[in-house]
């Protein structure tokens, strides 16, 4: 499985701690997360995040395969997708000319085979942009990114993470961070994305962090 590390990290030099005034805000805000944080003083989203496809391809890639499956059963779709093509994530042009039942057979659903090749189509013509991509804002990178066949919030904030490293996401539609929260606040399930969405304000403007916090709890528990 690719980890596409070509990244940046908000322009920090090695050894710096982008996230170290972070964790003093989250502390500050809200104390069940700042519980989390003295559990693990020196979490950092980067280290995490650099284990999954940090290219903007690559996310898309990756966020599209996992709509509402388990980020194991996703990486195992990647993995197979990956062994079509050598051993590695297949480039826009290649995918494209991989066929929809190619795809199906590998576990794809006919839907996400579609939101593929649009995906990789928009890439090749250049209605969307990488460069360009990295210059808006969050919210219009989100407006940006959703033009894609089956791109919803979900996607587009999993993008703004791990392709962009964006510090201030909180991907209130994700089942696990909701997961999360309804643990942490003791929520009763199931959290809606609007309870979940005002409780991550608090966390402005680390709510990547935050978020990252509530993914390590669910992977550790």
């Amino acid at each position: 499985m690719s980890t596409g590390r070509g990244h940046e990290r908000g322009g920090a030099e090695a050894g710096d701690d982008r996230w170290a005034a972070g964790r003093e805000v989250l502390c500050a805000v809200d104390p069940r997360m700042a519980a989390l944080v003295e559990a693990e003083p020196r979490l950092d989203p980067d280290d995490l995040l650099d284990s999954l496809p940090s290219d903007l391809w690559g996310a898309l890639v990756l966020q599209v395969i996992g709509q509402q499956l388990s980020l194991a059963a996703a990486a195992a779709i990647l993995g197979r997708l990956e062994a079509l093509h050598g051993g590695r994530l297949p480039t826009p042009a290649e995918l494209l000319d991989t066929d929809a039942q190619a795809l199906r057979q590998i576990g794809l659903s006919r839907a996400k085979a579609v939101y593929l090749h649009d995906l990789a189509a928009r890439l090749e013509d250049g209605r969307l942009d990488p460069e360009r991509l990295r210059t808006l804002d969050d919210d219009d990178a989100r407006t940006e990114l959703t033009q894609v066949k089956g791109v919803g919030r979900f996607t587009a904030d999993g993008v703004l993470m791990l392709a962009l490293r964006r510090p201030d996401v909180w991907p209130a539609a994700d089942l696990a961070l909701r997961r999360a929260v309804e643990q942490v606040w003791e929520l009763d399930p199931p959290a809606s994305v609007a309870q979940v969405d005002a409780l991550g304000d608090r966390f402005r403007p680390w709510r990547t962090l935050a978020a990252t916090y509530l993914y390590a709890l669910r992977r550790g528990g």
